[in-house]
């Protein structure tokens, strides 16, 4: 009720400026801070697009980016496409992406569906599906080296990357996912996943969301930025 009557009674741009004055995380803060700092990412990947709005938000801040939206589910196909009309330059690719070239069963979920199965099962449909590798697939296209990367695969970004050593390469930002508490049997925690990137020469650089499970209020996940060690906008280390 309070939160309707703010929404009614407060202009939206203010309650922005709000959260922004506070330091409250947002992908949006993120990259504009990115653009205001030089960096204008050429190649952009997408993975996890599901409706594309992910894209459509990002072209906001960089509109002169080039995205390729990559999505699991076939029954999305359409609906990116009608995306792809917005997005000068863009391209769609549907691809179940993981560490190996094999057959999974696929939970498709409303709007979390994973490979990995939900730990509090809610009755997932399945589908068998093939995984392929984000370096196979991108080999013979432009954005075979992407500047950005962004994973939303609910807990499945850190096997996407294992079929993305190549790819990862040429990436100098990472935009992922990670999880505080399990949500998916078998998925890591972002520990791992740290681990993972720093291994593969990348550091945290921001800290993009926090997202709270209703429950408790528990920190359960983040969406966390990713840089490459050497890049240009982790050199300076002025305070103001």
């Amino acid at each position: 009720m309070f939160k309707k009557l703010v929404s009614r009674f407060i202009p939206n741009k203010f309650i922005q400026k709000l959260k922004d004055d506070l330091g409250v995380p947002s992908q949006r803060k993120s990259l504009e801070s990115l653009k205001k700092l030089g960096f204008y990412p050429n190649y952009v990947l997408d993975i996890g697009a599901y409706e594309g709005n992910w894209a459509i938000d990002f072209n906001q801040t960089f509109p002169k980016s080039k995205i390729m939206m990559i999505e699991g589910q076939p029954q999305k196909q359409e609906i990116l496409l009608q995306k792809k009309k917005l997005l000068p330059d863009s391209e769609v690719k549907i691809a179940l992406l993981g560490a190996e070239n094999k057959t999974v069963e696929f939970n498709i979920y409303d709007t979390a569906s994973s490979v990995y199965k939900e730990d509090n099962e809610t009755g997932a449909s399945i589908e068998e599906m093939e995984l392929q590798l984000l370096d196979d697939i991108l080999s013979t296209t432009v954005f075979c080296k992407p500047d950005f990367i962004k994973i939303d695969t609910q807990g499945f970004e850190l096997e996407i990357l294992k079929g993305a050593t190549k790819t990862l390469q040429s990436a100098n930002a990472v935009l992922l996912e990670v999880s505080f508490l399990h949500i998916y049997n078998g998925a890591p925690l972002a520990a791992e996943v740290i681990a993972f990137m720093e291994k593969n020469n990348f550091l945290i650089y921001d800290i993009c969301s926090l997202m709270r499970r209703p429950y408790d209020k528990a920190l359960f996940q983040s969406d966390f930025l990713f840089l490459q060690k050497d890049f240009y906008l982790r050199s300076s280390t002025r305070w103001a």
